[in-house]
């Protein structure tokens, strides 16, 4: 009879955590966009209270070395969306580039010796 109580409060914790998340993904769906670069980190802090981390808008604050420098560093802060288009932007520049510069085998029509 005693192994039936811990299960019990454990089924009891895990339904209580199921409707937690439920309810953080609801009202997460109603976030305004955030202007993220605008924020001060303690405004970042407290939006950031509101949703899971793995939210579209959730921000994620870095910080980067400024070139030429070897002390200065500037914090960078963008929300999980802009990260994600940044990143895909780059890798399709990328894809792009080396479609463009795709060179068919052998030697190109000008420079090659004609075949006699």
């Amino acid at each position: 009879m005693k192994t039936i109580v811990p299960g019990a409060a454990m089924l009891g914790g895990i339904a209580l955590m199921l409707s937690a998340s439920n309810v953080a993904a609801t009202d997460a769906a109603d976030v305004e966009r955030p202007n993220a670069p605008e924020m001060s980190l303690a405004e970042i802090r407290a939006f950031n209270a509101k949703l899971p981390k793995d939210h579209r808008y959730f921000i994620v604050c870095k910080r980067e070395g400024v070139t030429g420098s070897l002390a200065k560093v500037v914090r960078v802060c963008q929300t999980r969306e802009d990260m994600d288009r940044l990143a895909r932007d780059a890798q399709n520049g990328t894809r792009d580039i080396m479609e463009r510069t795709r060179v068919a085998p052998g030697c190109p029509p000008p420079l090659c010796p004609a075949d006699e």
